[in-house]
């Protein structure tokens, strides 16, 4: 719905880049799986008197393939000739219908614009009297999830109404001046294509607002959105006009051949244009600021002939199979930036966020099992379908895979976020050494869940496979009785909290801090760059160096004669100008004691100063009260001793 009261921007963003693919999950593949499978499916083979010979199955591929293109041929060489008929049915078609009419032929125009103009006067009065909701519509605030949804639903009734409001005024119009006989049918059925084209038209617009971007939904610059509105307009009109024609003729007692002409060779147009379309809109997303659209998306435009080509051979399942996979993607990255849009509001510019993502790809997924549903129920099979019991199987598995991909989307966005923010949290450092194990662990069990509840929708006792994964689980377990010790000894370790990236800790000969770390075992790099992969399980007892606080003691001898006071003197008074320095004050947990003489020998006096400092700044510390003592003891001209 576009009004005048919408203003035209240029969002910088554009649809490439907003869909963007990411890597791919397993989850992912299992979906595109099916859909190759349901592809194959719908290829079905000509049954044969007898089997080739072994090795000469590419024989039996050529004879289909070259019975495909013969019906092919033979399928155009019959629209051709009946294309030659075309103008001459239509015009006795008319004939036939002017003839069932009493009036004259002028008077039968003159009544079928009366149908048009009953609905146009219906929509003029409706767009007239609801002016004030349009304008609340284009006013809303968009500021939260709520008030977007709320904003997007009107703007879909009000479309909606339009529509109906003309086909209201349009039968209004037929009940009162409705032709008779074959004219009635075909008013009628001209009223319905006009119903159609603009209920296409209103959800394009509802889609694109190509007239206003704060109200858009799908993420394409103000061009591209013109160029895809009309092109929509300008296919269904195509489709209507020609359906419309073959309706006609049918009704005028046409050859039902030239009828079923008349319906091909107005698909085949609509195919035609489809690339044309594709390729305006894509040509109005290259700039030098935006790249150029992918190859797929051109592709995509051919879908439509190859699923035309497709139903001439003889093969109406391939066809409708080719037709839903390929429009399949474009509707699921349209329906996926809708939900978005209205979750999160217009992000033309920016990268997704991960929520964003989740949102877009949960609406994406629920597109494509809809398509996929939609093309199962057309796969050749019992009674022209799969069947109700193949169907409730395909069902549970895609939900199943639906279900299973969004929680491991959200899992993934949490620790994703935990990740991001660990800086600021006093847990740092446990959360960056937690939270990739826990991300490893999370996507197991959801594949190894997924797996298993898609065998039981497909009918799979999974009850022995169970018991026969326990019995091999535990040979395993003999077979591999370290890495089992490793493993749990690992979880154990981070249980407990002994250790987290970045902290130093050492283990029997072995030092260093601790780097990063897998289910089994952890990397330390020592002081010499070494870098040192230690199993848990050779983990025995674990000094941690960088927990809390460390302790620092700092000694100094003095020889005997010197007086203790002036020794005490010189050392305190470095104490003093140590706290007073604001970089080395913030690395201590408590201030300095001097504990005065802890040890004698024959020749010295053993003199200590202790602090606890925070891990890792004991070097420092004991560098700059050194030095302080070394200076102030040759001021006083105190003399040192080694112990």
């Amino acid at each position: 719905m576009t009004t005048p009261a919408e203003t035209v921007s240029h969002p910088s963003r554009v649809w490439v880049a907003v869909h963007a693919r990411k890597p791919v999950v397993v989850i992912s593949r299992w979906i595109a799986g099916l859909a190759l499978i349901a592809v194959l499916w719908a290829f079905p083979t000509a049954p044969r008197a007898q089997t080739p010979p072994p090795g000469f199955g590419g024989l039996a591929l050529s004879r289909d393939l070259d019975e495909h293109l013969r019906t092919i041929h033979d399928r155009a060489n019959h629209l051709a000739v009946a294309a030659a008929g075309i103008p001459a049915a239509t015009a006795a078609a008319l004939s036939d219908i002017a003839a069932d009419e009493t009036a004259s032929p002028a008077g039968l125009a003159a009544r079928l614009l009366l149908l048009w103009l009953g609905g146009w006067l219906a929509e003029r009065l409706f767009w007239r009297w609801s002016a004030s909701w349009m304008q609340r519509i284009v006013d809303s605030p968009l500021d939260t999830a709520r008030q977007r949804l709320l904003a997007q639903v009107q703007r879909l009734l009000f479309a909606q109404a339009l529509v109906l409001s003309f086909a209201a005024g349009a039968c209004l119009a037929y009940l009162v001046a409705a032709p008779s006989g074959a004219a009635g049918v075909m008013a009628l059925d001209a009223l319905l294509a006009i119903v159609a084209v603009r209920s296409t038209r209103a959800l394009g617009r509802f889609l694109l607002a190509p007239g206003g971007a704060r109200l858009r939904l799908v993420a394409l610059p103000t061009q591209a959105a013109w160029r895809a509105q009309h092109g929509v307009t300008t296919l269904a009109l195509t489709a209507a006009t020609g359906l419309l024609w073959a309706a006609g003729l049918r009704s005028g007692g046409a050859d039902p051949a030239i009828a079923d002409a008349v319906t091909s060779l107005t698909l085949l147009l609509v195919a035609l244009m489809v690339p044309a379309v594709v390729g305006l809109v894509a040509l109005s997303l290259r700039g030098p600021d935006r790249r150029s659209p992918r190859p797929a998306a051109l592709i995509l435009g051919l879908v439509p002939i190859a699923a035309w080509l497709l139903a001439q051979a003889g093969l109406p399942s391939a066809a409708w199979a080719t037709l839903v996979l390929g429009v399949a993607p474009a509707l699921s990255l349209a329906l996926g930036d809708a939900a978005r849009t209205v979750a999160f509001g217009p992000n033309r510019a920016g990268e997704l966020t991960r929520e964003e993502r989740i949102v877009a790809r949960a609406a994406r997924n629920v597109a494509l099992i809809a398509a996929l549903l939609l093309l199962a129920e057309r796969l050749p099979g019992a009674d022209g379908g799969l069947g109700p019991a193949m169907t409730a199987q395909i069902v549970s598995a895609l939900l199943i895979l639906l279900g299973t991909d969004l929680a491991w989307q959200v899992v993934r966005s949490l620790i994703d976020r935990g990740l991001a923010h660990v800086g600021g949290d006093p847990r740092a450092d446990r959360l960056a050494t937690i939270l990739p194990a826990m991300r490893t662990v999370v996507l197991v069990a959801l594949s190894v869940t997924a797996a298993l509840s898609i065998a039981s929708a497909f009918g799979l006792q999974i009850g022995p496979l169970l018991a026969g994964a326990g019995v091999v689980g535990l040979t395993i377990g003999f077979g591999a009785q370290a890495l089992v010790r490793d493993v749990i000894a690992g979880f154990f370790l981070l249980l407990d909290d002994a250790f987290r990236v970045g902290e130093t800790i050492e283990s029997g000969n072995l030092q260093g801090q601790v780097e990063a770390f897998s289910l089994r075992s952890v990397r330390l790099r020592d002081d010499n760059g070494h870098m040192h992969t230690v199993a848990f399980g050779e983990l025995k007892a674990v000094t941690n160096f960088s927990r809390d606080w460390a302790g620092l003691e700092v000694p100094v001898y003095v020889p005997h004669g010197v007086p203790y006071a002036a020794a005490a003197g010189v050392i305190e008074a470095a104490i003093a100008e140590l706290e007073s320095d604001a970089a080395l004050s913030a690395l201590m947990v408590t201030p300095p004691k001097f504990v005065g003489p802890t040890a004698l020998s024959e020749t010295c006096v053993r003199l200590a100063v202790q602090v606890r400092t925070l891990p890792g700044s004991q070097a420092r510390l004991r560098s700059e009260l050194l030095r302080r003592i070394l200076s102030g003891m040759a001021e006083a001209h105190v003399p040192l001793s080694t112990g």
